[in-house]
């Protein structure tokens, strides 16, 4: 009666054992998993479009100009709308040159995946403060395309699914923020401040 008792209590000790074995692995396979999946999705730089070849690339083809722009945030109240710029609303604003061009598409369309998995979807962050925008203006100025960025939040909107933006890879964002520090767009692109003067909102205390 004991022995049969103690091969009962035995057969329980190694069948809990097995199962924690068992789920301890699962979490490490999955960390590991999550591990390797940000590292694939890690920016890899590769000269693989020209200057000419990333031109043609939608919006870029149809814009006479193309202007990087920032503003406060007010939600339902972007002074970037369809079709429409409110310039008394924008507190900088730069048109780029060819070179400055080159520059802004060469990070959108020259930094891929480190590997693209095909196994795991990513996640979007639902946060969006946009404070500045790239506009895409024909010759009379009327606006055409735009990009909405919010630099706290890593996340874009763009006016049109039509448009190219090339791999959204980590780290391109970060890329995309010293560019308009380098071409003098300041406001927004500080994420150290999570609220400025003078905006309002929902989400903020007024």
């Amino acid at each position: 009666m004991i022995r049969f008792f103690s091969m009962k209590l035995l057969t329980l000790t190694l069948f809990i054992s097995a199962l924690f074995t068992d789920a301890t692995g699962q979490k490490i396979a999955d960390s590991s998993k999550r591990s390797i999946y940000k590292d694939y999705q890690k920016c890899k730089y590769v000269s693989k479009y020209t200057p000419a070849q990333r031109s043609r690339f939608y919006p870029f083809s149809i814009g006479d100009s193309v202007k990087l722009v920032s503003f406060r945030y007010h939600r339902n109240n972007c002074p970037v709308q369809e079709g429409k710029i409110f310039e008394d609303s924008l507190i900088e604003q730069k048109v780029l040159n060819t070179t400055e061009l080159e520059k802004l598409t060469d990070i959108l369309y020259n930094n891929f995946y480190y590997r693209q998995p095909q196994c795991c979807v990513s996640s979007i962050t639902q946060c969006f403060f946009p404070r500045n925008a790239i506009l895409f203006l024909d010759r009379t100025d009327q606006l055409k395309e735009s990009i909405l960025i919010c630099f706290h939040c890593n996340r874009i909107e763009k006016s049109s699914e039509a448009m190219i933006l090339g791999d959204n890879c980590n780290g391109k964002m970060e890329k995309l923020r010293q560019f308009f520090i380098s071409s003098g767009i300041e406001f927004g692109t500080n994420t150290t401040i999570d609220i400025y003067p003078g905006e309002t909102g929902s989400d903020y205390k007024n």
